[in-house]
């Protein structure tokens, strides 16, 4: 008992001067941040695809060195294959209806919302040459991060990604949507004070359009689903188009205009033909 627990022990010194030996290479990031993106789950599937293909096809030599270590009996052997077998993970959504899942395949058992506006996915494998892909879609950043120390290939599959998501860019996030309603409220409110005020002062009833117009337009505003339209990332189950989506939202404010102008300008030519 006591000479096999010493041979054991040799073993593993062994191993361990072995991994130690070796001078470890200096690693590559590549780091890219993204534009606001909108796509639906099958668009995302098939780059998720295309990342998990590319870092598989990067690590082949890696995956043949681990697959030696499986059929291997020796200690060294077994701690190789531990250290040489890739991690996937991959979350989605934000909150209480985030789900994590093992891989790279949206499950069709996960009960993934029809919308999702956070997306994560991780690919690591320390021994590997391309040994971490990091992809971090969110409202207020988006990041595409690869390292490893082939460098050729941490550009290249840095360069497809970066790519293929570009392809669904679309305009949003939140400093978007700050500028465009802190815009859109400062010219709607200038318009309703100096319309109401002109319009009462001066007895000019005629221009009572702009203040009711500029108060409509406020209402609206706060309204509308900006933080979907304009969101940074952004997935669906269906139609990623937003005009689609929302068409009834859309049908719904289309009337309201309707309505208030068909009121407005008989009123408005009344008052000039008098």
């Amino acid at each position: 008992m006591k000479m096999a627990r010493r041979i054991l022990l040799l073993l593993f010194l062994l191993a361990s001067s072995n991994l130690s030996a070796a001078e470890p290479q200096p690693q590559y990031t590549r780091t890219r941040q993204l534009p606001a993106l909108r796509m639906t789950f099958a668009d995302m599937q098939v780059i998720l695809d295309k990342a998990a293909h590319l870092m598989a096809d990067a690590n082949k030599e890696a995956a043949k060195k681990a697959n030696e270590a499986k059929e291997g009996n020796g200690l060294q052997d077994l701690f190789l294959f531990s250290q040489r077998s890739p991690r996937e993970t991959l979350t989605v959504g934000t909150g209480p209806d985030e789900i994590q899942i093992a891989g790279h395949t949206f499950s069709g058992n996960a009960h993934i919302s029809k919308a999702a506006y956070a997306l994560s996915y991780s690919y690591s494998w320390a021994e590997a040459p391309v040994s971490k892909l990091e992809l971090d879609l969110r409202d207020y950043a988006r990041h595409l991060s690869v390292t490893g120390t082939a460098v050729d290939q941490v550009q290249a599959i840095s360069a497809a990604l970066e790519g293929d998501l570009s392809e669904h860019s679309a305009i949003g996030g939140d400093n978007v949507r700050l500028n465009l309603v802190g815009a859109t409220v400062i010219v709607l409110l200038m318009s309703l004070t100096f319309g109401a005020a002109y319009c009462f002062l001066e007895k000019k009833w005629r221009f009572l359009g702009i203040p009711i117009f500029s108060l409509v337009g406020l209402i609206l505003l706060f309204m509308l689903p900006l933080k979907d339209v304009f969101a940074g990332f952004a997935l669906y189950e269906g139609e990623a188009s937003w005009i689609v989506r929302y068409a009834p939202q859309i049908g719904f404010v289309g009337l309201i205009i309707t309505i208030v102008l068909s009121l407005i300008i008989p009123w408005w030519y009344g008052k000039q033909s008098a």
